[in-house]
Protein backbone atom coordinates (compact mmCIF):
# COMPACT_ATOMS: atom_id res chain seq x y z
CA UNK A 1 0.00 0.00 0.00
CA UNK A 2 1.16 3.47 -0.91
CA UNK A 3 0.89 5.77 2.21
CA UNK A 4 -1.57 8.35 1.79
CA UNK A 5 1.16 11.58 2.43
CA UNK A 6 3.24 9.83 -1.27
CA UNK A 7 0.11 10.04 -3.29
CA UNK A 8 -0.91 13.30 -1.59
CA UNK A 9 3.02 14.49 -2.90
CA UNK A 10 2.99 13.40 -5.84
CA UNK A 11 -0.62 14.61 -6.76
CA UNK A 12 0.10 18.07 -5.91
CA UNK A 13 3.98 17.94 -7.68
CA UNK A 14 2.09 16.34 -10.99
CA UNK A 15 -0.76 19.51 -11.55
CA UNK A 16 1.90 21.82 -10.65
CA UNK A 17 0.57 23.48 -7.81
CA UNK A 18 2.64 26.09 -5.57
CA UNK A 19 1.07 24.90 -2.66
CA UNK A 20 -1.40 21.94 -2.15
CA UNK A 21 -4.81 23.02 -3.67
CA UNK A 22 -3.50 26.63 -4.56
CA UNK A 23 -2.31 27.54 -8.35
CA UNK A 24 -0.68 30.91 -8.90
CA UNK A 25 -2.81 32.85 -12.09
CA UNK A 26 -0.29 36.10 -12.46
CA UNK A 27 1.39 34.88 -15.67
CA UNK A 28 -2.24 34.82 -17.26
CA UNK A 29 -3.06 38.23 -16.22
CA UNK A 30 0.71 39.50 -16.89
CA UNK A 31 -0.58 38.09 -20.53
CA UNK A 32 -3.74 39.61 -20.76
CA UNK A 33 -2.52 43.28 -19.90
CA UNK A 34 0.11 42.71 -22.62
CA UNK A 35 -2.55 41.67 -25.37
CA UNK A 36 -5.13 44.54 -23.91
CA UNK A 37 -2.59 47.59 -24.24
CA UNK A 38 -1.59 46.30 -27.51
CA UNK A 39 -5.19 46.27 -28.55
CA UNK A 40 -5.93 49.87 -26.76
CA UNK A 41 -2.88 51.24 -28.56
CA UNK A 42 -3.77 50.05 -32.33
CA UNK A 43 -7.44 51.27 -31.14
CA UNK A 44 -6.46 55.30 -30.49
CA UNK A 45 -3.65 55.46 -33.11
CA UNK A 46 -7.11 56.41 -35.84
CA UNK A 47 -8.61 58.62 -35.59
CA UNK A 48 -5.18 60.83 -35.78
CA UNK A 49 -5.01 63.13 -32.99
CA UNK A 50 -3.11 66.05 -32.75
CA UNK A 51 -1.04 65.51 -29.42
CA UNK A 52 -0.25 63.35 -25.85
CA UNK A 53 -3.84 64.85 -24.19
CA UNK A 54 -5.71 63.60 -27.67
CA UNK A 55 -4.54 60.34 -27.32
CA UNK A 56 -5.28 59.94 -23.66
CA UNK A 57 -8.69 61.26 -23.98
CA UNK A 58 -8.93 58.64 -26.81
CA UNK A 59 -7.71 55.96 -24.58
CA UNK A 60 -10.45 57.14 -21.49
CA UNK A 61 -12.81 56.87 -23.91
CA UNK A 62 -12.40 53.32 -24.54
CA UNK A 63 -13.83 50.16 -22.50
CA UNK A 64 -10.69 49.78 -20.81
CA UNK A 65 -9.79 52.89 -20.21
CA UNK A 66 -13.60 53.24 -18.44
CA UNK A 67 -12.48 50.38 -16.07
CA UNK A 68 -11.68 50.95 -12.76
CA UNK A 69 -7.94 49.38 -13.20
CA UNK A 70 -6.87 51.85 -15.84
CA UNK A 71 -5.25 55.58 -15.63
CA UNK A 72 -3.09 57.11 -17.95
CA UNK A 73 -0.14 58.27 -15.96
CA UNK A 74 1.76 59.94 -18.30
CA UNK A 75 1.21 62.22 -21.63
CA UNK A 76 4.00 63.82 -22.80
CA UNK A 77 4.69 65.70 -26.35
CA UNK A 78 7.91 64.95 -27.86
CA UNK A 79 9.75 67.10 -30.03
CA UNK A 80 9.55 66.01 -33.76
CA UNK A 81 10.50 67.10 -37.55
CA UNK A 82 8.23 64.99 -39.52
CA UNK A 83 5.14 62.80 -39.35
CA UNK A 84 7.10 59.33 -38.85
CA UNK A 85 9.05 60.45 -35.95
CA UNK A 86 7.45 60.13 -32.55
CA UNK A 87 5.48 63.07 -31.36
CA UNK A 88 3.60 61.94 -28.54
CA UNK A 89 4.25 58.85 -25.34
CA UNK A 90 1.79 57.84 -22.89
CA UNK A 91 2.12 56.01 -19.91
CA UNK A 92 -0.66 53.68 -18.58
CA UNK A 93 -1.36 51.03 -16.00
CA UNK A 94 -3.46 48.43 -15.85
CA UNK A 95 -4.49 47.14 -12.30
CA UNK A 96 -5.91 43.85 -11.00
CA UNK A 97 -6.83 43.36 -7.45
CA UNK A 98 -5.59 40.14 -5.95
CA UNK A 99 -8.51 37.34 -6.44
CA UNK A 100 -8.68 33.85 -4.55
CA UNK A 101 -11.12 31.20 -5.55
CA UNK A 102 -10.40 28.52 -3.45
CA UNK A 103 -8.51 26.53 -6.12
CA UNK A 104 -6.71 29.67 -7.85
CA UNK A 105 -4.60 32.46 -6.17
CA UNK A 106 -3.72 35.58 -8.04
CA UNK A 107 -1.90 38.27 -6.52
CA UNK A 108 -2.95 42.05 -7.45
CA UNK A 109 -1.13 42.88 -10.34
CA UNK A 110 0.34 46.79 -11.64
CA UNK A 111 1.64 46.83 -14.94
CA UNK A 112 2.58 49.79 -16.12
CA UNK A 113 3.33 50.17 -20.01
CA UNK A 114 4.79 53.06 -22.29
CA UNK A 115 4.05 53.30 -25.95
CA UNK A 116 5.19 55.85 -28.51
CA UNK A 117 3.16 57.46 -31.40
CA UNK A 118 3.75 59.12 -34.76
CA UNK A 119 1.07 60.75 -36.46
CA UNK A 120 0.54 57.59 -38.20
CA UNK A 121 -0.56 56.12 -34.70
CA UNK A 122 1.55 53.70 -32.77
CA UNK A 123 5.05 53.14 -33.77
CA UNK A 124 5.67 49.43 -31.86
CA UNK A 125 4.52 47.24 -29.46
CA UNK A 126 3.80 48.84 -25.49
CA UNK A 127 6.91 48.62 -23.83
CA UNK A 128 6.56 46.75 -20.27
CA UNK A 129 7.95 49.75 -17.87
CA UNK A 130 8.30 50.28 -13.79
CA UNK A 131 5.12 52.36 -12.72
CA UNK A 132 6.48 55.43 -11.92
CA UNK A 133 6.30 56.48 -7.81
CA UNK A 134 3.47 58.45 -6.44
CA UNK A 135 2.19 58.95 -9.98
CA UNK A 136 -1.46 61.02 -10.43
CA UNK A 137 -3.57 59.97 -12.92
CA UNK A 138 -4.13 62.20 -15.46
CA UNK A 139 -7.41 63.66 -16.82
CA UNK A 140 -7.38 65.86 -19.69
CA UNK A 141 -9.71 68.48 -19.75
CA UNK A 142 -12.94 67.82 -21.88
CA UNK A 143 -13.27 69.18 -25.52
CA UNK A 144 -16.89 70.82 -26.75
CA UNK A 145 -18.05 68.27 -28.87
CA UNK A 146 -17.52 68.83 -33.16
CA UNK A 147 -19.56 67.50 -35.94
CA UNK A 148 -22.82 67.91 -38.16
CA UNK A 149 -25.57 65.98 -36.88
CA UNK A 150 -28.30 64.01 -38.58
CA UNK A 151 -30.93 67.16 -37.87
CA UNK A 152 -28.74 69.43 -39.46
CA UNK A 153 -29.65 67.73 -42.92
CA UNK A 154 -33.95 68.50 -43.18
CA UNK A 155 -32.94 72.38 -41.14
CA UNK A 156 -30.64 72.94 -44.50
CA UNK A 157 -33.15 71.54 -46.30
CA UNK A 158 -36.22 73.86 -45.20
CA UNK A 159 -34.00 76.54 -44.84
CA UNK A 160 -33.06 76.40 -48.69
CA UNK A 161 -36.91 75.78 -49.52
CA UNK A 162 -37.71 79.28 -48.08
CA UNK A 163 -35.27 81.25 -49.02
CA UNK A 164 -36.60 84.28 -51.23
CA UNK A 165 -36.52 84.09 -55.50
CA UNK A 166 -33.00 86.42 -55.31
CA UNK A 167 -31.44 86.73 -51.86
CA UNK A 168 -28.38 88.08 -51.92
CA UNK A 169 -25.18 86.10 -49.62
CA UNK A 170 -26.23 88.03 -46.53
CA UNK A 171 -30.16 86.92 -46.59
CA UNK A 172 -28.95 83.29 -47.08
CA UNK A 173 -26.50 83.73 -44.20
CA UNK A 174 -29.21 85.05 -41.91
CA UNK A 175 -31.42 82.36 -43.03
CA UNK A 176 -29.14 79.53 -41.87
CA UNK A 177 -28.04 81.55 -38.78
CA UNK A 178 -32.28 81.24 -38.04
CA UNK A 179 -32.60 78.08 -39.68
CA UNK A 180 -30.04 75.84 -38.36
CA UNK A 181 -29.85 73.93 -35.47
CA UNK A 182 -28.04 75.46 -32.22
CA UNK A 183 -25.19 74.07 -30.42
CA UNK A 184 -26.82 71.64 -27.76
CA UNK A 185 -24.86 71.16 -24.01
CA UNK A 186 -23.08 67.96 -23.53
CA UNK A 187 -25.05 66.89 -20.15
CA UNK A 188 -21.27 64.95 -19.38
CA UNK A 189 -19.09 68.43 -19.51
CA UNK A 190 -21.67 71.30 -19.56
CA UNK A 191 -19.82 72.30 -23.30
CA UNK A 192 -21.96 73.21 -25.60
CA UNK A 193 -20.60 71.61 -29.15
CA UNK A 194 -18.80 73.98 -31.87
CA UNK A 195 -21.41 74.51 -34.34
CA UNK A 196 -20.32 73.57 -38.39
CA UNK A 197 -18.33 76.21 -40.74
CA UNK A 198 -21.27 77.80 -42.99
CA UNK A 199 -19.90 78.46 -46.15
CA UNK A 200 -22.31 80.36 -48.64
CA UNK A 201 -22.43 80.89 -52.59
CA UNK A 202 -24.65 82.98 -54.44
CA UNK A 203 -25.29 83.02 -58.52
CA UNK A 204 -27.49 85.07 -59.33
CA UNK A 205 -31.05 82.69 -58.30
CA UNK A 206 -29.08 79.61 -57.46
CA UNK A 207 -27.50 79.24 -53.68
CA UNK A 208 -24.53 76.71 -53.06
CA UNK A 209 -24.19 75.84 -49.09
CA UNK A 210 -21.38 73.60 -47.59
CA UNK A 211 -21.58 72.51 -44.02
CA UNK A 212 -17.90 71.28 -42.57
CA UNK A 213 -16.64 70.36 -39.61
CA UNK A 214 -13.42 69.03 -38.39
CA UNK A 215 -14.09 66.50 -35.87
CA UNK A 216 -10.38 65.64 -34.49
CA UNK A 217 -7.33 64.75 -35.78
CA UNK A 218 -8.25 63.85 -39.65
CA UNK A 219 -11.54 63.31 -38.87
CA UNK A 220 -13.81 65.83 -41.04
CA UNK A 221 -17.39 65.91 -41.87
CA UNK A 222 -18.90 67.60 -44.80
CA UNK A 223 -22.93 68.46 -45.75
CA UNK A 224 -23.66 70.57 -48.88
CA UNK A 225 -26.96 71.98 -50.13
CA UNK A 226 -28.12 74.02 -53.20
CA UNK A 227 -31.12 75.49 -54.42
CA UNK A 228 -30.84 75.64 -58.37
CA UNK A 229 -33.47 76.51 -60.92
CA UNK A 230 -35.66 76.55 -57.83
CA UNK A 231 -35.34 72.56 -56.84
CA UNK A 232 -33.86 72.06 -53.49
CA UNK A 233 -30.66 69.23 -52.95
CA UNK A 234 -29.12 68.26 -50.00
CA UNK A 235 -26.52 65.76 -49.35
CA UNK A 236 -23.42 64.66 -47.48
CA UNK A 237 -19.72 64.13 -48.09
CA UNK A 238 -18.49 60.20 -46.74
CA UNK A 239 -15.10 59.53 -45.75
CA UNK A 240 -14.11 58.31 -48.45
CA UNK A 241 -14.70 61.41 -51.00
CA UNK A 242 -13.26 63.55 -48.37
CA UNK A 243 -10.01 61.45 -47.45
CA UNK A 244 -8.78 59.34 -50.65
CA UNK A 245 -11.05 61.17 -53.48
CA UNK A 246 -10.25 64.66 -52.14
CA UNK A 247 -13.73 65.93 -53.04
CA UNK A 248 -13.96 69.82 -51.92
CA UNK A 249 -16.24 70.54 -49.06
CA UNK A 250 -17.66 74.06 -50.91
CA UNK A 251 -20.59 76.19 -51.39
CA UNK A 252 -19.17 76.45 -55.27
CA UNK A 253 -18.75 72.63 -55.12
CA UNK A 254 -22.14 72.45 -54.50
CA UNK A 255 -23.62 74.53 -57.16
CA UNK A 256 -20.58 72.91 -59.66
CA UNK A 257 -22.67 69.19 -58.75
CA UNK A 258 -26.12 70.30 -58.70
Amino acid sequence: MVPLQRVVTVACAGLLLTSCGFLSGSGAVEGDTARQSQTLADAIGYPRQSDAAGLARAALATPLGKSAGFSVLVAEDLPHEGPEEPMARLVWRIHHDAYDSGWKQTPAVDACYEVDFNYYGVMAEPSRVTCPENATPITPPPLPKRGITPDFTPALEATLGALPAAPGEAEVRAALAAGLPAPKVDPETNLASIPPRVLVHVRGSDVGVALSANTGGDGKQCVMGSRVGGAVRVWSLNWRELGPMEKPCSAEAALAVS
